[in-house]
């Protein structure tokens, strides 16, 4: 049999019960309603009764008092008027209280017309009284008979009220009485026939819904709660029967099966997986049980397969790890070592940090914190990695010593060449003039070639000298307070030559106050030449602008052209040394390549910047932007 029609057939008895009890103390509870009702209505109407008197009172002594103040031609003040209207109000209010009351309608229906009556023939004859009072033209014996009018009906209205109060006390004992013998009536039948239904709906809750059902359901809501908590192998209530539980733990047990198959299957398809990475990992689960692992972790820590089996501890996982020689801990030390690496796992992610084995491998060691609460444990193997490491800093050390070395060579050779250049030159320039005067011309051309080559030599070796000065850290500047104005001006005046040789023209565009500035007016002169002579190589029939502004403690000095102008990918590499901007047909300008190598060094020596822009076709202009005040010594590149 279904539980359904099981429980139907159970619970008909007391559901029966129930029925005639809520039939038996609806009855009860309607009579004890009604009289509950007709006592409050008639509290009501008497309180009522008490106001109305009051009030019949108050407007019989009024009445009685019309033609004494006629006589005395005492009117009433506004103030009187309003309380004698308020009277009249409150009265009328009564009457229809009382008049309309349930009460009043069961015990004595017939007084609510006299009542109403007697109320309409009081206010008739009290509103003649009062108008033959204030008319004024009657004598006082016309004036005695409508007062004394309106004082009996005031009178007969307050017989009336007081007849409909005897009358409805009467009635309200009556009801009080009833209201006594019917209280516990309702509580008595509930008590005796509800008794009745909760004993038959405990005896039936004990024999059949907590032995019956209950403790099958709790078997069935336990074995739920495990799977849903990943527990895919709990014991399952027995399916046996015929009725929806066993129907459900059926279901339950298709349910499981199929997850541990899918989990199962799910796991071995994740392993695949894990054991293609080539580093070590470990899955532990919320209570840092182990849940898997891959290949790498085994041969990283030299363990077999079946020593780290799903389930095992991670406080057992060290001590297996511990007894194959990986960790160098002292036995003593040993908890509290293990307290804390089991605390650092249980905080979750952190960032990656090193660790040392006795071997000297040395691995990566990280704690990635999961969803579901567990922990990833991910272990690279950084031997190998921190081999090379060692060995490309070596190479680098050697490299840097390699370049200092070929700076002081630089140096060192630069200095060696420019004494014999410079007599070379001297006596090539002597051999020239001596040339002209003996009057010797065939001897000019091949002379002044070799005192060009000379220059163009001692050029290069200065400016080798000054990169490499620059690069060991030797070179200091010489700075000194001059007028920023006067320097420009030179340097302009020194390059015209170079401007006219490839018909440019030069123009300066200076701020009037550019005043004092402290730096190094030699390496500044250098710089603007530098500039200006490349602007000048690399424009023709053209303009080259330079352009002088102070803005606080910050001198920005510019050299614009309208030359060749740099292609856009070359921009990036144009301050490197020996190198040369564009194409191979550019080249045919000559230079070394280290003129702006050596300008943007020795701005960055003065505490500044030198920044280059560039459009193909319409020019470039360089900015250098200095302080007012740069620094004394320069520091090694």
């Amino acid at each position: 049999m279904r539980i359904r029609n099981k429980v139907l057939l159970t619970m008909s008895v007391p559901v029966g019960l129930l029925i005639v009890q809520v039939m038996t103390v609806n009855h009860f509870v309607r009579e004890l309603q009604a009289a509950v009702s007709f006592i409050g209505s008639a509290h009501a109407v008497i309180e009522a009764d008490f106001v109305a008197e009051e009030m019949v009172a108050r407007l019989r002594a009024q009445a009685r008092q019309l033609p004494s103040r006629a006589v005395a031609a005492a009117p009433a003040s506004a103030e009187e008027r309003a309380a004698q209207r308020e009277t009249w109000d409150r009265l009328d209010a009564s009457v229809a209280l009382i008049t309309a009351s349930g009460a009043t309608k069961a015990a004595v229906p017939q007084a609510m017309a006299g009542l109403t009556e007697a109320l309409a023939g009081a206010r008739a004859r009290y509103a003649e009284a009062e108008r033959l009072a204030v008319d004024g033209a009657a004598d006082l014996t016309t004036l005695i008979g409508p007062a004394i009018a309106a004082e009996r009906a005031l009178g007969d209205l307050g017989t009336a009220l007081t007849r409909t109060t005897v009358e409805l006390r009467r009635e309200l004992r009556n009801a009080v009485e009833r209201e006594r013998a019917i209280h516990d009536r309702p509580v008595i039948a509930g008590v005796a026939i509800g008794g009745a239904a909760v004993l038959l709906l405990l005896a039936f809750t004990w024999f059949f819904v907590d032995r019956y059902l209950v403790r099958r359901l709790m078997a069935l809501s336990g074995s739920m709660k495990a799977i849903a908590g990943g527990n895919l192998r709990v014991p399952l209530p027995p399916a046996a029967g015929a009725d929806e539980v066993a129907d459900m733990a059926r279901a339950l047990t298709v349910f499981r099966d199929t997850a541990v198959e899918v989990a199962d299957q799910n796991l071995r398809e994740r392993q695949v997986v894990l054991d293609t990475i080539d580093y070590g990992v470990l899955i532990l689960d919320a209570g840092l049980g182990v849940v898997m692992h891959n290949r790498a972790f085994r041969d990283l820590w030299m363990v077999p397969e079946a020593m780290v089996r799903p389930g095992l501890a991670m406080a057992d996982l060290l001590e297996i790890l511990r007894r194959r020689g990986v960790y160098n801990v002292r036995d003593g030390e040993w908890r509290s070592y293990v307290d804390a690496r089991i605390a650092a796992i249980r905080a979750g992610s952190g960032p990656p940090a090193e660790w040392r084995w006795p071997d000297g491998r040395v691995l990566q060691y990280e704690i990635v914190a999961l969803p579901d609460g567990g922990r990833m444990l991910t272990y690279f193997d950084l031997t190998e990695l921190k081999r090379v490491e060692a060995e490309l800093r070596l190479a680098k050390e050697q490299a840097e010593l390699a370049s200092r070395a070929k700076s002081d060579f630089l140096a060192s050779m630069s200095h060696e060449l420019r004494t014999p250049l410079n007599a070379i030159i001297g006596i090539t320039e002597m051999l020239v003039e001596d040339a002209e005067s003996d009057g010797d011309t065939h001897l000019e051309e091949p002379l002044g070639r070799v005192l060009k080559a000379g220059k163009l030599l001692l050029q290069l070796i200065n400016e080798v000298l000054d990169l490499a000065k620059i690069e060991a850290g030797k070179l200091e500047l010489q700075p000194e307070e001059f007028d920023l104005r006067a320097l420009v001006d030179e340097v302009v005046e020194t390059a015209e030559p170079l401007a006219d040789r490839r018909r440019n023209r030069i123009r300066l565009d200076a701020d009037p106050g550019l005043g004092q500035a402290q730096t190094d007016p030699m390496r500044l002169r250098q710089i603007l030449l530098n500039l200006l002579s490349n602007a000048c190589k690399f424009t023709e029939n053209g303009e080259v602008t330079v352009t002088a502004r102070r803005h606080g403690d910050r001198l920005v000095l510019a050299v614009a052209d309208t030359g060749i102008g740099i292609e856009p990918d070359q921009l990036p590499q144009l301050f490197q040394e020996f190198h040369q901007a564009g194409a191979a047909k550019h080249r045919k300008y000559g230079g070394t390549g280290l003129g702006l190598a050596i300008s943007r060094r020795l701005v960055g020596l003065m505490g500044g910047d030198i920044t280059a822009a560039s459009e193909i076709g319409k020019g470039s202009v360089f900015t250098v932007t200095l302080p007012d005040r740069a620094p004394v010594t320069a520091a090694a590149a």
